[in-house]
C-alpha cells in the first residue's frame, strides 16, 4: 500500500490543468502556477507503477504537443518520504527517454524536486530530468545489487562518467543533498518549506534566465549520446 503523500504537499489543492489527461487512477497530483508558466507534479508513492508510467507518458506527449501553451518549467515533486519498493513497471524505459528527451522537443525545463530518500527508479528518473533540486534532507541511495542498479549506472555515467559511476554503484553510498551538489548532480539544494513556496520562490529566481537555461540544457542533452537501455 503507498504511503500517504508528504505532509509538506497537498495534492487535493491542484487547480484546473491546461489539458485533460485523464488523471486519478494512482497518487499522482497536479497543481498549476499559472503565473510562473509552470506545472508541478507531485508524487506520493516510490517507484513507478503501470498506472503511473501510462499518464505520465501522456503527460510528456502533451507537453511535447503543445498542449500547455507556454509551459515553462515541469516540477516533479518526489513527495514520499521514503523510498519503499522505488521499482518501475513495463514503459519505464520509454518514459525515461520522454523524459530526455522532452527539453529537445518543447522549451520546457523539466526539475526533479527532492524531499527525502531517492533511490531505485525515482533517483533513476530524477536524473533523466533538466536538473534537481534537493532539500537540505535529502538523501540519494546508490544501494543495492549491482545489476539490479544497471539504469541508474547508464544514467549516472552521462553524467559523471564510468569510472565515477562504479565507485559510487560498487560501493552502494548514500550521499546527502550537498554531496550530490559537489558532484554536479543536483544544481541546487534548498530549505524545506510547507506548502508550494519554496517551489514558487525558485521558480520565480530561476525564471529570470529562462531563456539561457533552456538553452544550455538543449545543448546538453544534444551533446549527450541517444539513449538506448534495455528493460
Amino acid at each position: 500500500m503507498c504511503a500517504a503523500a508528504h505532509p509538506a504537499v497537498s495534492p487535493g489543492a491542484a487547480t484546473a490543468l491546461p489539458a485533460d489527461l485523464g488523471w486519478g487512477r494512482n497518487a499522482l497530483g497536479a497543481h498549476w502556477l499559472e503565473s510562473l508558466d509552470t506545472l508541478i507534479v507531485t508524487k506520493s508513492c516510490p517507484g513507478f507503477d503501470r498506472p503511473t508510467v501510462e499518464d505520465l507518458r501522456r503527460l510528456f506527449s502533451a507537453v511535447a504537443q503543445g498542449s500547455f501553451a507556454g509551459l515553462k518549467y515541469l516540477v516533479f515533486d518526489f513527495a514520499h518520504p521514503e523510498p519503499g519498493a522505488a521499482e518501475a513497471s513495463e514503459g519505464f524505459e520509454e518514459l525515461i527517454a520522454a523524459n530526455s528527451e522532452l527539453i529537445l522537443e518543447a522549451p520546457v525545463i523539466s526539475v526533479a524536486w527532492a524531499r527525502a530518500t531517492m533511490a531505485g527508479a525515482d533517483l533513476d528518473f530524477a536524473l533523466y530530468c533538466s536538473m534537481i533540486v534537493a532539500e537540505q534532507n535529502a538523501r540519494f541511495s546508490f544501494e543495492g545489487a549491482p545489476e539490479a542498479l544497471s539504469g541508474l549506472y547508464s544514467a549516472l555515467s552521462r553524467k559523471i562518467g564510468f569510472v565515477r559511476a562504479e565507485r559510487l554503484i560498487d560501493e552502494g553510498r548514500i550521499l546527502s543533498a550537498e554531496d550530490m551538489r559537489d558532484l554536479c548532480l543536483v544544481k541546487e539544494v534548498v530549505e524545506p518549506e510547507r506548502g508550494f513556496s519554496a517551489f514558487e520562490r525558485y521558480i520565480r529566481r530561476s525564471a529570470r534566465r529562462y531563456n539561457a537555461s533552456c538553452a544550455v540544457f538543449r545543448a546538453q542533452r544534444i551533446a549527450m549520446s541517444q539513449i538506448s537501455r534495455r528493460a
